[in-house]
């Protein structure tokens, strides 16, 4: 079932207190979503009393209630609606459990950090990269170097980052493949969804 967590619903209650107080009375929330598997965007929206659509699935989830699609109610039927607040960043954000993130294949055979390549990669990372971040608290290694693709790991400040993609395509990819241009592809292997500074959609 739904799960709403305490304080996103004191957010929701709060902003529902705004809206009536200026004469629009709400019954709930309506959840929604676009995009396709893995990359799911979800919506939060106010509902006026009256104007729930025809057809509309509802559940009330720790008081409040939840309005969504009737042929998107299965797939959103064990989310949880939490609310984020850190120096990075504010808003809700909609954990589903039926939306797993792929994680990029690791090479299985024993490391090849002896390489020139590898050898090459750490020196960029070394040299450039880990010194620019570090003032974040990040930290980026080089786990591996197979068929012409670096396989790395964040960790510190990087890993969870909601910028950590963004890090990765234009700042080490970039560096890598200019100091060792044979490298067609840098990989994250990064487990970003334990980080201390998780990616979330704002509400909208």
């Amino acid at each position: 079932m739904i799960e709403i967590t305490e304080i996103a619903k004191k957010k929701v209650m709060t902003l529902m207190r705004d809206q009536e107080e200026q004469g629009n009375m709400m019954a709930g929330i309506r959840l929604t979503y676009s995009g396709i598997l893995p990359t799911i965007e979800y919506r939060l929206a106010f509902v006026e009393g009256g104007k729930a659509e025809a057809g509309d699935a509802t559940v009330t989830a720790n008081g409040i209630k939840v309005f969504m699609e009737e042929r998107n109610a299965g797939f959103l039927a064990d989310v949880q609606i939490d609310f984020i607040e850190s120096l990075q960043q504010t808003g809700f954000k909609v954990n589903n459990p039926k939306v797993i993130m792929p994680t990029p294949a690791v090479p299985t055979a024993s490391p090849s950090l002896d390489t020139p390549q590898a050898i090459a990669i750490k020196k960029v990372l070394d040299s450039e990269i880990n010194p620019a971040i570090s003032a974040h608290g990040g930290y980026i290694t080089l786990l591996d170097v197979k068929e012409q693709i670096a396989y790395i790991q964040m960790s510190g400040g990087c890993q969870g980052c909601g910028m950590a993609d963004v890090t990765l395509k234009q700042g080490v990819v970039v560096a890598i493949k200019k100091s060792v241009p044979e490298i067609v592809d840098v990989l994250d292997t990064t487990d970003h969804g334990s980080g201390n500074n998780p990616y979330f959609t704002p509400g909208k």
